[in-house]
């Protein structure tokens, strides 16, 4: 038996499986059992634990593999899954959420791209260490995320702004939603909204102006992802030898503008690797990686 979870910044996902079969699945909030910063508490690892659906935990004999926003370095993976074990006897890895792109995808080791509340690129150099790039926070860097992308386009607009251009479709849409008359009451009106959801919540509007042919909004989701294509470069200079990429998350997957803007880039800048949209859940990679604990060979690597 497997048990695979998938802890993301607000929500988790748990899936028990035996062999092909799924025995139990539950979804819930990150806050019903994390309490402070992930590792500000070891009994973190129990109370997560406790959420697992059945008898699964506390056996010899089931793997788990967790997959945790927040993991991001060997030393993070290595401390959290130490305090797993102290509840839990079976074969135990923890892993960045990310790298459950690849497993579920049927990947061994790849190169795991986020776009979605948050960005990242996430692999494993040559050793085996985790290496990331990126994921600095939606207010310094996270290019492609959903509060990145809108704060990019509103940067933007103000640099048209000054170049004496009339607002287009992007720039009314997002000063219609805050009231703001003009570009630089837009400034305002959106600094003062600093907020991860708040921002977040608007991407939809540079795809629709995109949508819509606005060269600003097509500017800035083609220059996000190149950021990204780039940021898989770096990676690869580190160490990382993978050729496939996986990417995924929200704006991703949800909005086929960016990921074919991301692939066209890697196509550029890197074109010996071969990319794949994720389009299954995480957590299926971290059942897969769960797997590979109990039985070594059934992923490639």
């Amino acid at each position: 038996m497997e048990v695979g979870i998938d802890v993301g910044g607000t929500h988790t996902r748990v899936v028990v499986a035996s062999g092909s079969a799924v025995v139990a699945e539950s979804s819930f909030a990150t806050a019903a059992w994390r309490r402070g910063t992930l590792f500000s508490d070891p009994a973190n690892a129990v109370r997560l634990l406790d959420q697992v659906p059945g008898r699964a935990i506390g056996r010899a004999d089931v793997a788990l593999a967790v997959g945790i926003s927040g993991c991001d370095t060997d030393e993070q993976c290595s401390r959290f899954a130490t305090w797993l074990r102290d509840s839990h006897p079976g074969p135990v890895q923890v892993v960045n959420d990310a790298e459950l792109f690849g497993p579920a995808m049927g990947r061994g080791r790849s190169i795991n791209v986020v776009a979605g509340t948050g960005s990242i690129v996430v692999g494993r150099d040559r050793d085996g260490r985790i290496v990331k790039v990126g994921g600095h926070g939606w207010i310094l860097g996270d290019p492609g995320s959903a509060p990145g992308l809108v704060r990019h386009a509103v940067i933007e607009i103000l640099r048209a702004d000054d170049d004496g251009e009339r607002p287009g479709p992007l720039a009314t849409a997002l000063m219609a939603h805050y009231g703001s008359p003009d570009p630089v009451g837009l400034a305002y009106d959106f600094t003062d909204d600093a907020e991860i959801t708040h921002w977040g919540g608007l991407c939809p509007l540079v795809f629709d102006a995109a949508e819509a042919g606005d060269p600003l909004a097509l500017t800035v989701i083609e220059a996000d992802a190149d950021a990204l294509a780039h940021d898989v470069g770096r990676l690869r200079r580190l160490g990382v030898c993978a050729t496939d990429v996986v990417l995924g998350g929200g704006v991703a997957v949800a909005q086929p503008r960016l990921a074919n803007a991301v692939i066209g880039a890697l196509q550029r800048q890197e074109p010996d690797l071969r990319v794949t949209v994720l389009d299954r859940s995480p957590v299926t990679g971290a059942v897969a990686l769960a797997r590979h604990l109990q039985r070594p060979t059934v992923m490639k690597e």
